[in-house]
């Protein structure tokens, strides 16, 4: 318990004194900077991220496997671009996910960043995968997630925030709060990916951008 009673108690402080606004925000909510050049339409359930492996068929003979059929979890952003066109779109994702281990909360955060390059005018997505061997050792409850969207020259163009379960106590900005990310109960880990590098990457593949 001694663990998380810092993070933890300083986040529901920061709850009960926020505004409504704030509270919002914390449930799940999008900001667009300057022109809008982009805007956030629908972030994913991350209470619901995890998918089987996609089956492939083919006519070459294989051979016979263990049917093990393992779950990724998938994180779908959908978001509209207003310029006819633009070079590049950066999107930095931020993952944070939640374990009891001995008796103590843990708290897994991930993060990673993808560049989409000419990305036309309209709807687009966005999606990051965790494989399942990351599941399995790191935990599959995720409780907060954000999306960071930025133009080449780091200009800011859209943000958002979704929480769930014990992450609605979390503070807005709970991803860039070293009071969360640096506390003694998370850990930093690797794995979080682009679709493209994951066996869903072939799967409705016209939806999604080239990535850099």
């Amino acid at each position: 318990m001694k663990q998380i009673s810092g993070w933890m108690l300083a986040a529901i402080s920061v709850l009960l004194m926020s505004t409504a606004a704030d509270r919002t925000w914390a449930q799940g909510s999008t900001m667009s900077y300057g022109d809008k050049k982009v805007a956030i339409r629908r972030l994913p359930r991350i209470s619901a991220a995890k998918q089987y492996t996609p089956q492939f068929s083919s006519t070459t003979p294989m051979p016979a496997t263990v049917n093990r059929p393992r779950e990724w979890a998938l994180f779908d952003v959908v978001y509209d671009t207003t310029p006819e066109w633009m070079d590049e779109v950066v999107v930095a994702y931020y993952l944070l996910a939640e374990r009891t281990s001995e008796g103590r909360k843990e708290y897994s955060f991930y993060k990673t960043t993808v560049h989409y390059l000419d990305v036309a005018r309209g709807e687009h997505r966005g999606c990051v995968a965790l494989p399942p061997t990351a599941l399995l050792r790191n935990g599959d409850r995720f409780i907060a997630m954000a999306v960071e969207f930025s133009a080449a020259d780091n200009t800011p163009l859209a943000v958002g925030t979704i929480t769930t379960g014990s992450g609605s106590s979390l503070p807005p900005d709970w991803w860039k709060n070293p009071k969360i990310t640096e506390d003694k109960s998370v850990f930093k880990r690797d794995g979080l990916v682009d679709r493209s590098k994951t066996p869903f990457g072939l799967i409705n593949i016209d939806d999604y951008e080239v990535v850099k």
